[in-house]
């Protein structure tokens, strides 16, 4: 795995590159707090990978929604919709 980060002053972030990384949980630790989880993703992403994360997650109260594909649903109507 290779860990390049995106900097941004205090919003910086990591992405993390390589196979396999859907098979560790530890991945998504940081980014889970209490044990209920939300997925965001869309029609594109949704199919690969949705039920191979929710699998990584046991012991989570695991909910998720499935967005349309393309940057004209990152809206506030869509963020609203999440909340």
């Amino acid at each position: 795995m290779e860990t390049l980060t995106v900097n941004l002053a205090e919003r910086s972030y990591p992405i993390h590159v390589g196979a396999g990384l859907l098979t560790s949980s530890a991945l998504f630790a940081p980014h889970i707090a209490g044990q209920r989880v939300m997925i965001v993703t869309n029609t594109v992403v949704a199919p690969l990978y949705l039920e191979q994360i929710i699998q990584l997650l046991p012991g989570f109260q695991v909910e998720h929604l499935i967005l349309p594909d393309g940057e004209a649903y990152k809206t506030l109507a869509t963020f609203e919709r999440i909340m």
